[in-house]
Order: C-alpha cells, then sequence, then structure tokens
C-alpha cells in the first residue's frame, strides 16, 4: 500500500465518520438516513456523498431517496457535512423554541392563565408548515457548500 493509498484510507474513515453521525441525527421513527463515502479513482469529482433515505419500519429495500453528491476535494465534502450537521442543530432548536411558543399560548400560560384544561387534556395539532419559510432560509445560510455536481439514483 503507498503513502497515497494511506493518506486516501484515513481521510475516508474520518469523512466516514463525521458523516455517520451526522445521518444520525437527520434519522427519525418514520426515515432511516444513511450516508456513505467514496472515493472514485480518476473522476473529475472523485470524493462523493451517498445519501440515502428509506421509510421505517423498512419491509423491502427500496429507497425514498438514493442521491450522490460529488466533489473535487475531500475539504469540500467535509464542509458539506458539517454544515448539514450544524444546520439540523439549529433547525431543531428553531423548533423546539416554536413548539414551546405554540404550546404555551394553547395552554393559557402566555397571558398569565392558568391551564383549565388539566394535565392529561389533549393538545392541539402543531401545524410545523408555518415554520417551512424560516427553515429553508436557516438552511440556505449554513448550508453554502455545494457538491460540483448532484445525481440522482434509481431504486434497483
Amino acid at each position: 500500500m503507498t503513502n497515497s493509498e494511506r493518506e486516501i484510507g484515513q481521510i475516508l474513515r474520518s469523512l466516514q465518520s463525521a458523516a455517520t453521525l451526522c445521518a444520525n441525527t437527520f434519522t427519525t421513527a418514520r426515515v432511516k438516513v444513511e450516508y456513505q463515502v467514496a472515493f472514485s479513482i480518476g473522476a473529475a469529482l472523485p470524493w462523493r456523498l451517498l445519501e440515502l433515505h428509506s421509510r421505517r419500519p423498512r419491509k423491502d429495500k427500496s429507497y425514498v431517496l438514493r442521491r450522490m453528491h460529488c466533489f473535487r476535494t475531500p475539504e469540500g465534502l467535509r464542509r458539506s457535512v458539517q454544515e448539514r450537521a450544524k444546520w439540523k442543530a439549529c433547525d431543531q432548536a428553531l423548533v423546539a423554541s416554536y413548539l414551546v411558543k405554540v404550546r404555551a399560548s394553547t395552554d393559557g400560560f402566555a397571558q398569565g392563565e392558568p391551564s383549565q384544561q388539566g394535565a392529561c387534556a389533549p393538545r392541539a395539532s402543531i401545524d410545523l408548515g408555518e415554520l417551512r419559510p424560516a427553515r429553508l432560509e436557516l438552511r440556505a445560510q449554513i448550508c453554502v457548500t455545494r457538491p460540483e455536481r448532484v445525481v440522482d439514483l434509481l431504486n434497483g
């Protein structure tokens, strides 16, 4: 194994570790997100981030989303993964803040009135759709490193 091969292997392991941690933050009870890092020798854009989304529980091998993000350098791929992780953390904080405000106003605490419904009363349905513009803007501000090419992959 040459020094170059060893170096690429170390970079791949480091990138995969970061990508796995990032993907885990996007995984929910309904959707499993996986990131796989790859290097394609001789390609113009050799550094790849494969993004895979599948439904849970998983009954078959099909994916909701299969996409490959192609980068010229490992640094670009690393920045993209770091920005995704940062965006997810900020997005979660934004949603949590919104939920606190909505719940406070529906409980009557915002006006200084104690809740008349009691602790076991069902909560009103909360629509996160109102947050969509703010969430998209947040993502656009944080996720600035773009891949040079994105390829949507077929389910096979």
